[in-house]
C-alpha cells in the first residue's frame, strides 16, 4: 500500500502548467539528500533550513511546458522543460521563471541554467552551480564547491572545503574563503579573492588578480596581459610559482619570509626588490634580466618569471 502510494504520487508531481502560473509544492525527503535542479530562464534561490522536506515556490513563465518535481529514494528532480516553438535567444517579453527553493542544510545540490541568475546559501553537503548566461551569487557554502558561467559575474563569501570557481567572460569576487584547496580561472575577466585557503592556484587570460591571503603554502598564479597582486604570509617550505607574458606581478611578503628566489625577465620587463639589497643580473647580450637571493635561511621557494612584464617584491 505504502509504495502504491508513493508511485500515486510521483505521478502528480509531474504537470503541465498554465501561462505565469504560481507553484507551491513540497516532498519530504531525509536530511542529506541529493538535489538535481535543471533550470533554462529567470532566476533562482536556493536557501538551506532545518526541515527534511524540499519545497519549491514561486511563478512558471508563460514559456512553461512542464514541471517536473519528483523523487526517487533519496535524489530529488526539480526540472523545468520550456516550450521549444521560439529561438533561445528569442526571449520576448517574458523575464522567465522566478523560483525559490529549499532545501535541508546538509542536501547536495546541483543546480545548472541557460539564461538565469542564481543565488545558493548555506548549503553545506557541496554544491555544483553552472549558468551559460547568467550571475551566481554564493553564502556559507561547505563541501565540494564548484561555481561555472560562461557570461556571467561569480560572486561568493564565506565558502568552506574543495572550491573551484570559473568563468569565460565575468569576474569573479570571492570573500573569506577557508578552503582546503582553492582554484579560480577566468579568461575576460578580473579575479578577486579573500582566503584562507593554505593552497591556491588562479589563472587568467586578459584579466586582472587580486589577492588578500593568509598562511599560503602553495601558490601558482598564471596570467596572459593581466597584472597580478598578491599579499600573504608564506609558510616555511612553502612555494609560490607565478608566471605572465606582459602583466605585471607584485608581490608582498611578511617581513620574515624565509625563501629562495628566482625572478626572470625573458625580453627585457622591470624587476624592483625591495625586500633586500641584491641587485638585478643584466644579460650582456639581449634583453634577458634575473634575480636570485635568499633570506632568512631560505626555506621556501619564490619563482617568478615574465616575458615583458613588470615585477616588485616588496614588504606587506
Amino acid at each position: 500500500m505504502k509504495k502504491l502510494w508513493v508511485f500515486a504520487g510521483l505521478l502528480g508531481l509531474s504537470w503541465a502548467v498554465l501561462a505565469e502560473e504560481k507553484i507551491d509544492r513540497s516532498l519530504e525527503v531525509s536530511t542529506k539528500p541529493y538535489v538535481q535542479i535543471e533550470h533554462v530562464n529567470g532566476s533562482a534561490k536556493v536557501i538551506s533550513w532545518d526541515k527534511s522536506e524540499v519545497k519549491v515556490k514561486g511563478t512558471l513563465s508563460d514559456r512553461t511546458e512542464k514541471f517536473i518535481f519528483e523523487q526517487d529514494d533519496n535524489e530529488v528532480l526539480i526540472k523545468v522543460k520550456i516550450k521549444n516553438n521560439k529561438g533561445w535567444g528569442n526571449w520576448g517579453a517574458d523575464d522567465g521563471d522566478e523560483l525559490e527553493i529549499f532545501v535541508p542544510r546538509q542536501s547536495k545540490v546541483y543546480y545548472s541554467a541557460v539564461n538565469a541568475d542564481v543565488e545558493i546559501e548555506e548549503v553545506l553537503g557541496g554544491a555544483v552551480v553552472e549558468t551559460v548566461n547568467g550571475a551566481i551569487e554564493a553564502k556559507k557554502l561547505a563541501g565540494r564547491i564548484r561555481l561555472e558561467s560562461v557570461n556571467g559575474r561569480i560572486s561568493a563569501d564565506s565558502l568552506e572545503g574543495d572550491v573551484k570557481i570559473n568563468t569565460v567572460n565575468g569576474a569573479i569576487d570571492s570573500r573569506s574563503s577557508k578552503g582546503k584547496e582553492d582554484s579560480y580561472e577566468s579568461v575576460n575577466g578580473d579575479i578577486e579573492v579573500t582566503s584562507e585557503s593554505g593552497d591556491i592556484k588562479v589563472e587568467t587570460v586578459n584579466g586582472d588578480i587580486e589577492l588578500d591571503l593568509g598562511q599560503v603554502n602553495q601558490l601558482d598564479m598564471d596570467t596572459v596581459n593581466g597584472s597580478i597582486e598578491a599579499k600573504l604570509e608564506l609558510l616555511k617550505n612553502g612555494e609560490i610559482e607565478a608566471s605572465s607574458v606582459g602583466g605585471s606581478i607584485y608581490l608582498y611578503l611578511q617581513r620574515d619570509v624565509s625563501a629562495r628566489f628566482d625572478i626572470e625577465g625573458h625580453a627585457g620587463g622591470r624587476i624592483t626588490n625591495n625586500l633586500s639589497d641584491d641587485k638585478i643580473q643584466k644579460a650582456k647580450y639581449g634583453p634577458n634580466r634575473w634575480l636570485k637571493f635568499s633570506l632568512n635561511g631560505g626555506s621556501a621557494k619564490v619563482n617568478v618569471s615574465t616575458v615583458s612584464g613588470r615585477v616588485k617584491l616588496d614588504k606587506k
